[in-house]
């Protein structure tokens, strides 16, 4: 969960509302997109990416002792700069990263289920290295917010911690340029591409959310209103921030995890920009979603409205 604090002194957090803020402050360059299904496109990549992706990087960087001693010692200097390394190192591996690894059952991350994780992971990379030898970004010539996205798993994680970095990423050098350019930004604005197009090579990373992520959102969707009506929940009242224990696709796997009712809000949102489109454009984003096997996807429920509050939801 980032968080920063402005030079008018105001606190803000997490990375979608941070970079909303900013856009608003500093409108130009931007990372908004205009045409519709470009825009869909962008914000649904950007919460499958958000979700999903946290099993791929918790799985490297806690699985393999090399990639979480980096973590230790990093972490360790940054908290306990003055202290010396052995009593530093002993402190933040009883605290914080005895705490970060007791999430990783609920996330999926055990014996059972690492192989799919690590066969689900592969295959996400391959088709994203095929996509930026073709393209500078998600979207094409320019970030969007789907970029941002991704480049908290793919430059926080795997292109930094040792394990993924020279056993995934180091095969993948589009990638890994991908990453180099969108931290470090650019003040140039190519075009993307035409005609409020999407690439033929992201197409198979969309199909993956379609045979995935959506089978997943629909159990929060529907974990979320038994709750609100089983508890007789009110405007106000907090979900659960983690519903527990549910099975959706993963590659060629049934995977098992906990979920997050903070999805509701990204994919909430995703419906209000929807709405907010000229019903010409809805039906260009009807019509990809249907060539994604999605039809009518966007007019089904998305759980009872919610707010972001903290790390959680409530209701609106």
């Amino acid at each position: 969960m980032p968080v920063i604090e402005s030079s008018e002194g105001e606190w803000m957090s997490d990375t979608t509302d941070i970079i909303e803020a900013l856009e608003n402050r500093h409108p130009e360059p931007t990372i908004k997109l205009a045409s519709p299904r470009q825009k869909i496109v962008a914000m649904l990549l950007e919460a499958w990416f958000d979700d999903s992706w946290i099993t791929a990087a918790m799985y490297t960087r806690w699985q393999y002792p090399e990639s979480y001693t980096l973590f230790k010692h990093e972490g360790a200097q940054d908290l306990f700069p003055y202290l010396p390394n052995f009593i530093r190192h002993t402190i933040i591996e009883h605290t914080i990263m005895a705490k970060l690894r007791s999430y990783l059952p609920g996330m999926g991350i055990c014996s059972k289920q690492n192989q799919a994780i690590d066969h689900w992971l592969r295959n996400q990379l391959e088709q994203l290295e095929r996509h930026f030898s073709e393209h500078d970004y998600l979207i094409g010539g320019r970030p969007s917010i789907a970029d941002y996205g991704l480049l908290g798993p793919i430059y926080g994680h795997l292109n930094r911690d040792p394990w993924p970095k020279h056993e995934l990423l180091d095969y993948c050098p589009n990638i890994q340029a991908w990453a180099t350019r969108t931290h470090d930004g650019t003040t140039a604005a190519p075009p993307l591409i035409s005609d409020d197009g999407i690439a033929n090579t992201l197409l198979p990373l969309l199909s993956t959310i379609a045979m995935e992520f959506v089978p997943m959102f629909r159990q929060i969707v529907q974990a979320a209103e038994n709750i609100v009506q089983e508890k007789n929940l009110q405007s106000g009242d907090y979900l659960p921030r983690t519903f527990k224990g549910v099975s959706f696709p993963m590659g060629t796997a049934l995977f098992q995890r906990d979920v997050f009712s903070y999805t509701l809000w990204m994919m909430q949102r995703i419906k209000v920009a929807y709405y907010a489109l000229e019903k010409t454009e809805q039906r260009s984003v009807d019509d990809l979603f249907t060539q994604l096997n999605l039809d009518s996807f966007i007019q089904e429920s998305f759980g009872p409205r919610v707010v972001r509050a903290g790390l959680g939801v409530q209701l609106a």
